[in-house]
């Protein structure tokens, strides 16, 4: 069995841009999920600066990752916003080390995280 594969990546918005591209990446991250080989694909916006997106992305193995890349809904989301993109960074990562998940509490916090 191949190894998973790990992607982070990092989008910047154009100024103006912002929440034009905030709504395709969430139309992006909904049309993933069902993509073979989709473990994982969480999308995360900069608290301090609007525009700045970071996506955590995990695939069951390279040829998946690959696939994702090949989709006919990855090359419309470039045509739709290459105008509104400033910046992209794409790596990947193998893992080499964690902890199992826990459940833990927050201090202050009402509820339990997911760890």
């Amino acid at each position: 069995m191949a190894d998973p594969v790990y992607v982070f990546a990092h989008v910047q918005a154009k100024p103006g841009y912002e929440d034009d591209l905030r709504a395709a990446l969430l139309r992006l991250v909904k049309k993933t999920q069902s993509e073979p080989g989709f473990v994982r694909y969480d999308l995360h916006e900069d608290t301090e600066t609007p525009g700045q997106f970071a996506f955590y992305e995990i695939w069951r193995d390279q040829a998946s990752l690959d696939l994702h890349g090949a989709t006919p809904q990855m090359a419309a989301h470039g045509e739709l916003t290459k105008h509104w993109v400033a910046s992209v960074t794409v790596k990947t990562f193998r893992k080499i080390t964690g902890t199992p998940s826990k459940q833990r509490s927050l201090p202050g916090a009402s509820s339990t995280l997911a760890l």
